[in-house]
């Protein structure tokens, strides 16, 4: 029958993460983006633009995008309101909300796509909210502090890609199998569709699609169940790295059975190294995380009206709550698992090394007297060899001036006269070959 556009009026894409915050975080986050912060240590911190009217308006800017920050409200150590105007192919504004829990909201109304206004094909809107992810995870890692900053890119890398999606729209959605393939591009394969007030509300892998006549009724709803979701998600990753990281180790612990030498035990002490960071950091995180769901759970139900607990009792938040809890205790065990093994295998790591080292230095020890003993040799047998130069010398001497028959008959000790001039002309010769010998030693141990 051919592929069916289903297209919606007026979608709000919405947005949700887990940023690690925090009340001191939240305060230093609040300050900065007020620009409080600059105020005080008296820091000039607008662009220089006749272009633009600043006199309201705190900007940031980098050498990769800009953003304009206005700030709507915020409340001292608790939430901050505002909107970003992402500059790039074309300008859109970003609603965010932060609060010290690390619940961050993006929301933006879509009201064109390629050439389409007002109405938009979930085709175009695909493509759309990518970009949306991406503008929002740049804009983030550039309001956080460092701290914060080095958490979120040791768990995702430079760029955090996963957000939990959710789509506002007023347009009345038909189910079938081609509605739910087409949702299924902006949320993920479709879980589950429950009915809800004349209006639907479809589950998918990682986001929410709402179709109602009054889509802001579930504002609430929106505030409070995708951020349970994305903690869901951020336990999941966690679980990940764990395991991640348990096969990291299970292979370093064979290479560690097998033998390593010293070019192995760089790499892998490096590793481990790395390893210790990551755990250090899902500590932390796993910590964050663990407080979050105890004030979840400790303030269900949450005070809303009937009409949001009727939603948040449908899609059983109090257990999926409660599972986080079960989740948590798991993560916390699977980490002391591996920081055990990670700790065993560096002390075992320095014991071989040590072996290995021990081994080495014996080795160049024995190495080393031998290499004495066999140039202690060689200077004998030089000096012997200076020695025969010197008795072959004297023997030519004598066998070339005539007289060796003459000295023959003239005897010394009972030996001929000869007999001592050789023996006299040898033993100078092996001290004149100590001694040079010994000149060149000095001379190269001085170089």
């Amino acid at each position: 029958m051919g592929h069916r556009v289903v297209k919606i009026k007026n979608p709000k894409v919405i947005l949700t993460e887990w940023v690690p915050f925090g009340k001191n975080y939240m305060t230093e986050f609040i300050d900065r983006i007020t620009l409080r912060e600059y105020q005080r240590k008296r820091i000039k911190y607008f662009t220089a633009s006749e272009k633009r009217d600043v006199k309201d308006k705190a900007i940031f800017e980098t050498s990769e995008y800009q953003t304009t920050v206005n700030i709507i409200d915020f409340v001292p150590e608790t939430s901050v309101k505002f909107t970003a105007e992402i500059t790039g192919d074309g300008k859109k504004d970003v609603f965010i909300y932060v609060d010290y829990l690390g619940r961050c909201i993006y929301a933006s109304e879509i009201i064109k796509a390629e050439d389409e206004k007002e109405i938009i094909s979930l085709d175009n809107l695909s493509f759309i909210i990518p970009d949306l992810i991406l503008d929002s995870s740049r804009i983030m890692s550039h309001l956080i502090a460092p701290p914060q900053r080095y958490l979120l890119e040791t768990l995702y890398g430079k760029i955090k890609v996963y957000k939990h999606v959710t789509v506002l729209t007023e347009t009345e959605i038909e189910i079938n199998e081609y509605t739910i393939l087409e949702i299924s591009q902006v949320i993920g394969a479709v879980k589950n569709i429950i009915e809800v007030d004349d209006g639907l509300i479809i589950f998918g892998d990682f986001g929410i699609f709402i179709s109602h006549r009054n889509p802001e009724k579930f504002e609430k709803f929106i505030y409070y169940y995708p951020f349970i979701r994305s903690i869901t998600g951020v336990s999941r990753d966690l679980f990940f790295k764990l395991n991640n990281i348990a096969s990291k180790l299970e292979v370093i612990s064979s290479n560690l059975e097998s033998g390593v030498d010293l070019e192995d035990i760089s790499e892998i002490r490096g590793e481990l190294s790395r390893i210790d960071r990551e755990l250090a950091v899902i500590e932390i995180v796993c910590g964050y995380l663990k407080e979050i769901i105890e004030f979840l759970n400790s303030s269900y139900p949450p005070n809303f009206g009937d009409f949001d607990l009727m939603i948040l009792e449908k899609v059983e938040v109090e257990r999926k709550l409660k599972r986080l809890n079960y989740r948590i205790i798991e993560i916390e065990n699977i980490l002391k698992s591996n920081d055990s093994l990670a700790t065993s295998l560096a002390r075992l790591l320095t014991t071989i090394s040590e072996d290995l080292e021990r081994k080495i230095a014996n080795q160049l020890a024995e190495n080393t007297k031998y290499q004495v003993a066999l140039g202690e040799a060689m200077e004998v047998l030089e000096i012997g060899i200076f020695g025969v130069y010197a008795l072959e010398a004297a023997h030519v001497l004598l066998s070339t001036s005539g007289k060796e028959e003459i000295l023959h008959h003239i005897k010394i000790l009972g030996f001929p006269l000869e007999f001592w001039i050789i023996l006299i002309v040898t033993i100078l010769g092996v001290y004149v070959g100590k001694i040079i010998i010994e000149y060149r030693k000095k001379r190269v141990l001085k170089e």
